[in-house]
This record gives structure tokens, sequence and C-alpha cells, in this order.
């Protein structure tokens, strides 16, 4: 085959120019680092890094995430651990009222702590979070979660948030809660139950008294109908000078037979019956719907039982029967919450450690793919300057070359 002078030469420029792009690819490895200039060099490597980047990025937003979740998480076991403290301290000053040496003076002197620590409770129950929005207000988080009306008859402290919770994502496949509504820590928060006398028929007189709560609380919840009213009306018929027999009025049900004196007071599932009556006489009672109310107004309550003058004994000890079942009801509510979070906060510090684990991985796996290895990309540069040296030598060798010479 006859190589022409043009082709020599074009021959010998293309080896030298081909040599000069590789040296250059070669110098551009060393100078950025990355083996993968183009996705050319390597199609199924440049796929691979690009899914690998993305889902470092992931794992990336995740990890903030979850320090958004952990933060909002500790801020609000804060804001519920003080509202805890605040209302135990406020449970010891309400037994220290109960003394039968506390005068109305005292009593006063008692309200007004009380009424300090309703107002820090209070305060607490409309904390923000660094966004400046209401923790406890559900989605209505632009808005106070509770509001306090002094004009109001009833209830003074009212919830205006709603039952709404944020759920953040932390992984491919968890989302955790960030917050709890003001609704269930506070609001959905059950009064004591209680009963009441309806009425009797040929008893001369009847009493009642609530005296062991935890066993009328069972018998209440064992036994109320929301549906129906009248299945919670009972009757006790006195059917001899030994023994009484209770029934529920709505469904005819005959629940129990008690032993019966009259004029002797009788225990029946927490509450106490006095009935001074004979065979034939009946006593009607019912269970009273259940009540909520949050902390706010269950301490609100008590300090207006405190600071009244004109309260009876009587009247008193329910008021603070009342408050203590409430108070009770409302840090078990608290410490709840409170246990909720501690679990969230390990489940997110599980997932982090996930998270950071698998970003190590991803990151060690790209980097294989396209990072350069810098003693082999020396050594190829080595190679390629020498190529490019001998390409450059032989070109002035072979373009000098001329018949001329032999003759």
């Amino acid at each position: 085959m006859r190589i022409s002078t043009g082709q020599l030469y074009d021959r010998s420029i293309q080896a030298v120019l081909n040599n000069q792009a590789d040296l250059s690819d070669i110098q551009q490895q060393l100078s950025s680092g990355k083996k993968l200039l183009r996705p050319s060099d390597d199609p199924v490597g440049a796929a691979q890094v690009i899914r690998l980047t993305e889902e470092i990025d992931l794992i990336a937003q995740y990890k903030k995430n979850t320090n958004l979740l952990i933060n909002s998480l500790e801020q609000e076991e804060t804001v519920l651990s003080s509202v805890n403290n605040a209302v135990n301290r406020a449970r010891v000053l309400m037994i220290q009222s109960g003394n039968g040496i506390v005068g109305v003076e005292d009593r006063k002197a008692i309200a007004i702590e009380i009424g300090q620590i309703r107002d820090q409770v209070f305060d607490l129950m409309n904390s923000r979070n660094s966004s400046g929005e209401y923790i406890f207000a559900g989605f209505q988080s632009e808005l106070p979660a509770f509001s306090f009306d002094a004009s109001a008859a009833g209830d003074k402290y009212n919830f205006e948030g709603d039952g709404g919770v944020n759920e953040i994502q932390v992984s491919n496949t968890l989302s955790l809660q960030m917050n709890n509504s003001g609704l269930n820590v506070f609001e959905d928060v059950l009064a004591r139950l209680k009963s009441t006398i309806t009425s009797s028929v040929g008893a001369t007189s009847a009493s009642l008294e609530l005296q062991g709560q935890n066993a009328f609380d069972k018998f209440h919840k064992n036994n109320y109908d929301a549906v129906n009213s009248a299945n919670n009306e009972f009757q006790i018929s006195i059917i001899s000078a030994t023994q009484a027999q209770i029934t529920n009025v709505g469904t005819g049900a005959v629940l129990d037979t008690v032993d019966y004196s009259s004029g002797s007071a009788f225990l029946y599932k927490g509450l106490e019956f006095n009935i001074v009556g004979t065979a034939g006489d009946t006593v009607n009672f019912q269970l009273e719907s259940p009540e909520k109310k949050n902390i706010a107004e269950t301490l609100n309550n008590f300090v207006n039982a405190l600071n009244n003058e004109n309260i009876s004994d009587g009247g008193f000890d329910a008021a603070l029967s009342d408050v203590l079942i409430g108070v009770d009801n409302s840090l078990t509510s608290i410490g709840n919450s409170i246990s909720k979070i501690g679990g969230r906060v390990n489940v997110a510090d599980s997932v982090l450690a996930s998270n950071l684990d698998l970003e190590i991985v991803s990151k060690s796996a790209r980097s294989n793919i396209e990072e350069v290895d810098y003693a082999e990309a020396v050594s190829e540069l080595s190679r390629q300057e020498t190529a490019l040296q001998a390409a450059q030598a032989t070109f002035a060798r072979v373009t000098g070359t001329s018949l001329f010479d032999f003759i």
C-alpha cells in the first residue's frame, strides 16, 4: 500500500493530537480528583454516580429533618416537664388546704399561690417554638392554643386549636410526629366522675356520697351508655328489712343484691348510700356524663373555691376531691405525653445513626466509581508524556525523510 506524503503528515499529527488529548485527560483527572470527566468515560459508572449522589443528598435532608424533629421534641419535653413540676407544687398546696386547721385567711393565701401557678401553666400551654408557632395548637399554630375569657360564666380557659399533629420524614419509609396537640395533652382530660340521686319513692330520706373513687370509676366506665341515657339510671329497691336489690332502669337487668339496714350506710361500687325506708321503697341514682377539663380550668375552679368564704365544709371537700382527681388525671396525661416524646426521640436517634451509616457506604461507593486513584493516574501521566514525546520525535524523523537523501 502506498502512503502519500499527505497521509504521512496526517497520521503523524493525529498521533500527536491523540497523545496530547490523553495527556490532557490525565491532567484534568489529577487536578479535579475525578476519574469520570464525561459520561462517555463510563456510562454505567456515570449512572451509578448520579443515583448515589441523589441518595446522599436525600440522606442529608433526612439528617436535617431528624435534627429539626429532635429539637422540636426536646423543646416540647421541656415545656411539659415545667407544667408537670408546677402542677405537682399545686397538688401539695391542695392537700395542705384540706387540713382541718386551715382557716379562711390561710385558704386565701393558698389561693394566691395556686392562682400564680395557674397563670404559669396557662402561659406554658401557649408556648411557641423557634419559628414562633404555638406548640400545642395543632394545625392552627399561628394562633394561641388556649384563650382566657374573664367575662365567661362557665369555663374561662378554652382550647382554640385542633387535634392536628405534624409529621416529618426521617427516612425513606418512616415519618415521626413532631408535636402533641393540646387537645390530647391538656384538654381531653377527664374530670371526676360523679353520680347523683334522681328520685325516691316511699323512702323517708336518702343520701349518696362518693367514698371509693377508683371502684366507682371502674363501675362508671363499665356501665355508662353514651347513646341511651336511660341505661345510665339505676334503682335501689328495698326488698326486705335486710336486703336491697339494684337494677338498671333502662335494661331492667338486676345487677346486685346488697345487705341493707334502714338508716345505716352501705357501700356499693364506691358509692355510700344511706336510706331510711321499708320494703317496697325505691331510690334512683344516675351516672353523670363524663366531663373533660384542661388543667388551667381545673386550677381556676379550685382557686374560686378557696376564695369562697361562704362555702360549706362539704362543698369544699367536694371541690378538693374534684381538683385532686382532675390534677391526677392531668399529670397522667402529661406523663404519657413525655413518655411518647422520649420514645420518638429514641427512634429518631436510631434512624439518624442508620442514615449516617448509609451515607458513609454511599459516599464510599461513589468514591470508588468517580474519584481518581492518584498513584495510578501519576503513573499514567508519565506513560502519556513518554508516548507524546515519542510521537513528537518520530513525527520529526518521518516528515524529514526525503528521496534525495538516498541519491
